[in-house]
């Protein structure tokens, strides 16, 4: 069932078996497991149905550091960030979960092994093709991948989401449900604890219209995000009994090189989306493990990105085909449009043929050609997020956010950047353009953040060095959990939404077995 905080006929006090703070795709994922069961849940969302521009100002914040978005990337709407990102899934590797005596408080507090059997629900869930994707997706297109070095550079593909917004798509089921509750225009504005800080009795909520409220509940789950995460447990006074809490806040940067080739076609055929229907590829370029340890980086991956010489009858039969699969009328398109199409016959169907038939990239001439490196960013207890004086429109204080990045992340660009050069000169499929600006103080104003925060209420076994412990429990609080990007304890180098999923499925398990031992609320 879904309710509306704003309706007066919804009551203001609400008790459940479980509240589930944030309806992206952790909170999703988690309340899912609970459809049909005996347990109570309620599920509270900041936004509604769809965004609204009063309430997208709730994410506005200060930036102290390094520029990070605070509005790109994050949606306060029923959905979360499920509703703006373009659904590229990839698994961390084994390595980024371990110790690496050069990266400062890395390793994780759980194994691959340990993971691996939530990231095959995680990919269930969200649509995705089984794991084996990496060189695997050209053989299945009738490819053979660049041979390099595999202990300087291997390749990993992206595979993308058949249905990204996972709101839209498990909507209906959340609006049948008798035991789950979504209560939308609902934002969360502290949790009180009991005395001894414990446990955790019941969650503030305000409304933009001044409505306030709260939810008692027996577990509360804090599913908001990156960012809100670690500023939802701050405004709760959390950060006294946490020194963690805030810190070794992360993100991937990201930095664009030019690619000069005399070749652009064979680079645009091994590296470009491969696909057909919704099974969609995108076959990326990662830094060896051998590399890494010996000049002791970070882990690194490469995508690259093409700007393509597009042509009036090519832009025409592309908006064609787009409203054709999404069952639409094309925009734009009238009888000069069809008639430039038609005097581009053979192009027009060279791409097509491509596209629908082979499943590979676009064969249209390359203008620009560039490669994006998005780096992984070593834990720094220095760039953190903290309570700016400043208040948003509920009267709460907003998030202060001070991105750091370090040396390690510029060496780590750097030799990326050279392997990457070199190999590409040996197999004589091109070069990088001139990256001096790599080599100076200033290199962080080439720099931009992926809409990854990662890291402020991480996991550990320590409480001195985390927010959370290997089941995403707040350290020394019963009954009180987080998921999302912020309990990475690294970022490693992948897109971080298969993950946050596997972790809000690992997650859903152990709490459906404590709730079993527990009574429902009568």
């Amino acid at each position: 069932m879904i309710l509306d905080f704003g309706d007066p006929s919804v009551g203001t006090d609400h008790e459940a078996d479980v509240c589930i703070v944030g309806t992206g795709p952790a909170g999703l994922a988690i309340a899912r497991q609970f459809l049909g069961t005996s347990r109570r849940v309620l599920l509270v969302e900041s936004g509604g149905l769809i965004p609204d521009a009063a309430t997208t100002r709730l994410n506005d914040g200060d930036n102290v550091g390094l520029p990070m978005s605070l509005r790109e990337g994050r949606a306060r709407t029923f959905g979360g960030t499920g509703t703006v990102w373009p659904g590229q899934c990839i698994r961390l590797d084994r390595l980024d979960l371990e110790v690496r005596d050069w990266v400062p408080d890395s390793g994780w507090p759980l194994t691959i092994e340990e993971l691996d059997p939530f990231y095959d629900r995680a990919a269930a869930w969200l649509g995705i093709p089984d794991k084996a994707a990496d060189e695997q997706a050209w053989r299945r297109f009738g490819l053979v991948p660049p041979a390099f070095d595999g202990d300087l550079l291997y390749h990993r593909s992206s595979m993308y989401s058949s249905h990204p917004d996972v709101g839209a798509f498990y909507r209906a089921e959340f609006e049948r449900a008798g035991n789950v509750q979504v209560l939308l225009h609902a934002t969360a504005a502290g949790i009180r604890t009991s005395p001894d800080g414990a446990t955790a009795e019941e969650l503030e909520l305000r409304s933009l219209p001044g409505r306030t409220g709260r939810v008692r509940a027996r577990t509360f789950v804090v599913c908001g995000g990156g960012i809100e995460n670690a500023r939802l447990l701050l405004l709760s006074g959390l950060g006294g009994r946490l020194g963690a809490l805030g810190r070794y806040l992360q993100d991937h940067p990201t930095v664009w090189v030019d690619v000069l080739s005399e070749r652009p076609e064979a680079l645009q055929q091994f590296y470009g989306r491969l696909g057909r229907g919704k099974v969609r590829y995108v076959p990326r370029i990662r830094l060896g493990w051998g590399i890494q340890s010996r000049e002791r980086v970070l882990n690194t991956i490469a995508t690259l990105v093409y700007q393509h010489a597009v042509t009036p009858g090519v832009a025409t039969a592309r908006e064609l085909s787009s409203a054709l699969q999404g069952r639409r009328r094309p925009a734009g398109v009238g009888l000069a449009e069809v008639r430039a199409a038609l005097r581009e016959l053979a192009p027009v169907v060279t791409a097509g043929f491509r596209r629908f038939a082979q499943g590979r990239p676009s064969a249209a001439p390359v203008e620009r050609m560039q490669v994006q490196l998005l780096l992984e960013q070593a834990p720094n207890p220095d760039s953190r997020i903290t309570l700016s004086e400043e208040r948003d429109d509920l009267g709460l204080p907003k998030a202060s956010v001070d991105w750091r990045l370090t040396e390690l992340e510029r060496r780590t660009a750097r030799v990326m950047v050279d392997t990457l050069d070199a190999e590409l000169r040996r197999l004589d499929l091109g070069r990088l353009d001139a990256t001096d600006w790599l080599d100076g103080e200033q290199w962080t104003k080439e720099v931009e953040d992926a809409y990854h925060p990662i890291g402020a209420t991480r996991m550990s076994t320590d409480p001195a060095t985390g927010v959370v412990d290997r089941d995403l429990r707040v350290h020394g609080v019963g009954n009180l959990y987080v998921c999302g990007t912020s309990v990475f304890p690294t970022s490693g180098y992948a897109n971080p939404t298969l993950t946050i999923v596997a972790l809000a499925l690992r997650l859903a398990e152990h709490l459906e077995a404590r709730s079993s031992k527990a009574p429902s609320w009568t």
